[in-house]
């Protein structure tokens, strides 16, 4: 008898530090990843697993063979061409290209269903990009939806829309169905609950500190450098200075927090938020630890480009619900295979079934 509860299969594409991931290892079995940028890969492997590929895509998808096949493939390709705070650069980017790197490679490999998130930008000022890939998924055989989901109406304590596009193959006969949101929203105060002053350390100090990742350096800009923009303030010169609000979720977390924190202020000391602080604020548990090894800017970034957990949680439950409905997969089973089953026969295939049709 076959095990009912055997987990389907995912590979990860563009995993940073696999916030993402988080998400979906729970109700799936992550066996593959990817990621180009290796201080991002270490915080991987050390939280979702060695099956962690370091290496560029373009190169690794020149030999389909490299990619495991799975039931569900996921990803969030670079978005700095689609955001407006970024290059703007579109598809045209070199970043911009991998979106059609990840298209190819779905297209070739034909998982039963596919995850793609980027920045909100790619459904407003590059929308064309976005029809376009939605008709170019439509042509190779895939039902897609898109929706832009904002993380705070799904319990993170931060206002972050994104952009994701979840297709399901034709053959399985049913359409993605997003997952909905509340309004009851989580705030800057409730995410930092528990948390004391960070450790004070140096720039290149590789601390984890006596909280993991929850230290502070008191530059980038400095407590002196707050206050005295807030006093005197010059043309100019307070530009992207801004404080979080204790009793609101908070504002859109970049990875432009790893060169300069005048954006993302702790809400009563003048200081950068630190790591653990900004991973509170992408509703990262706690348990998920980036290794000493890690440089600070890096840390920051692998978190502003992440997607919340929460987010990718209630995506991944939704998936996984979905593609276990049986009742409303047992006549394209029966199709596919010419399988002449009664009903109660039919009642007894478990998902695995499904897969393997």
């Amino acid at each position: 008898m076959q095990n009912t509860n055997k987990k389907p299969t995912v590979c990860s594409f563009f995993s940073g530090g696999g916030l993402l991931d988080l998400g979906f290892k729970d109700d799936f079995n992550i066996i593959w990843a990817n990621e180009f940028n290796t201080e991002a890969a270490k915080s991987y492997q050390s939280n979702i697993g060695d099956h962690i590929v370091v290496g560029n895509i373009n190169e690794i998808a020149k030999d389909m063979s490299k990619i495991p096949n799975a039931d569900i493939y996921i990803g969030g390709p670079p978005c700095i061409d689609f955001s407006s705070n970024g290059a703007n650069r579109g598809e045209k980017g070199v970043n911009g290209q991998l979106t059609w790197t990840y298209f190819n490679i779905i297209k070739a490999k034909k998982p039963k269903a596919f995850v793609m998130e980027n920045v909100a930008g790619l459904a407003q000022k590059h929308k064309g990009t976005l029809e376009k890939l939605k008709q170019s998924f439509n042509e190779v055989g895939y039902d897609v939806q898109v929706e832009t989901l904002n993380s705070a109406e799904f319990g993170t304590p931060q206002q972050r829309k994104r952009v994701f596009i979840i297709g399901f193959r034709n053959d399985l006969g049913t359409s993605f169905e997003f997952p909905n949101g509340n309004t009851h929203f989580v705030t800057v105060k409730d995410a930092f609950k528990g948390l004391s002053s960070p450790q004070t350390i140096k720039a290149r100090d590789k601390v984890l500190g006596d909280i993991p990742n929850h230290t502070a350096t008191w530059t980038n800009p400095s407590p002196e450098r707050i206050k005295d923009l807030y006093i005197n303030p010059r043309p100019n010169q307070r530009v992207g200075l801004k404080r979080l609000d204790w009793d609101k979720p908070s504002y859109t977390l970049t990875a432009h927090i790893a060169k300069d924190g005048r954006e993302f202020l702790h809400p009563d000391e003048d200081r950068r938020i630190s790591v653990r602080e900004a991973l509170r604020l992408m509703g990262v548990p706690d348990s998920y630890i980036i290794p000493r090894g890690v440089p600070l800017n890096q840390q920051y970034t692998l978190v502003g480009n992440g997607v919340a957990y929460q987010v990718a949680k209630a995506l991944a439950i939704a998936i996984r619900v979905q593609l276990t409905n049986v009742d409303k997969q047992i006549k394209q089973v029966s199709s596919l295979n010419g399988y002449k089953a009664k009903k109660e026969k039919a009642e007894q295939l478990s998902f695995d079934d499904l897969l393997l049709a």
